[in-house]
């Protein structure tokens, strides 16, 4: 190898690990509220149910919930979420009216797609 390939492949390297840290660490969404909580868990669950095709039933994509914002304090959303103990998905409301962005990642790494998702009233 001659210098320039040595500093390509360096560079190269350099950006896979940042897609790697940044894909892995920093893309999926922190929760600041129970009521985010309850809502990440309805977009995961929703999204798991309707999300369907060859990449998602061989384990080649994975979804993650990158963002969630509440977009109106007025009004009452029907989500389910999961219960205490984390065991089964059980019916509710929250306050106001949310929206997410989902991400899919091709290899897990790779960001391909995104969906968003609005809470209903």
């Amino acid at each position: 190898m001659n210098k320039k390939e040595k500093i390509l492949s360096l560079v190269t390297l350099l950006l896979v690990a940042v897609l790697f840290s940044k894909s892995f660490f920093l893309d999926e969404a922190k929760t600041k509220t129970e009521e985010e909580l309850k809502f990440k868990q309805f977009v995961e669950k929703a999204v798991d149910e309707k999300v369907e095709g060859f990449l998602k039933r061989n384990n080649i994509v994975k979804y993650r919930v990158v963002s969630i914002e509440q977009i109106s304090q007025e009004g009452i959303s029907r989500i389910e979420y999961l219960d205490e103990q984390g065991k089964e998905y059980i019916q509710g409301t929250i306050q106001g009216q949310y929206r997410a962005k989902v991400r899919g990642y091709f290899l897990y790494l790779i960001p391909y797609k995104e969906i968003r998702v609005l809470s209903r009233e």
